[in-house]
């Protein structure tokens, strides 16, 4: 191609590209970046409001800790209080069969007032099963009483 077609048909596209740099050039004129004071300020209230959330979360896990802390506590308490307790829960409660009176030997099962006589008779006692030892007691007799008495 000629030199002079040539110009003709890259003029149109030298204008446009030079309109186009023109164009893009008066855009970001229009709209300037942000300023150093305005991206300062951004952080700063980003920073503010990260500040005011870590306050609240603190604040949160503060209580949360606390009632963890009142629920241990409150375990504890009765641990210690059950370690202490000179009482047996219901139904766990055993007989000392040295220092248990004739009435209460009598109410154990398959005991009558005669064998809780006996039973006083021969204190003291260093085992339970000292019952059938002494003969007071068969073993199928002991065996009904045995969860139900001890020997301090």
């Amino acid at each position: 191609m000629n030199s002079r077609k040539q110009r003709f048909f890259l003029a149109p596209r030298r204008n446009w590209a030079v309109s186009t740099v023109l164009g893009l050039g008066f855009l970001v004129a229009c709209n300037p970046p942000a300023s150093d004071q305005q991206l300062q300020e951004q952080a700063a209230q980003a920073t503010e409001k990260a500040k005011q959330q870590s306050a609240e979360a603190l604040a949160q896990a503060q209580v949360a800790a606390a009632n963890a802390e009142k629920a241990v506590n409150d375990v504890a308490a009765g641990v210690k209080q059950g370690l202490d307790s000179k009482d047996a829960p219901p139904g766990s409660h055993r007989l000392d069969l040295n220092g248990a009176s004739e009435a209460d030997l009598a109410s154990l099962p398959g005991i009558s007032v005669g064998k809780a006589k006996q039973i006083i008779d021969h204190r003291p006692y260093t085992s339970s099963h000292d019952l059938v030892k002494s003969g007071i007691l068969s073993e199928g007799q002991f065996d009904a009483i045995a969860s139900k008495v001890t020997v301090q």
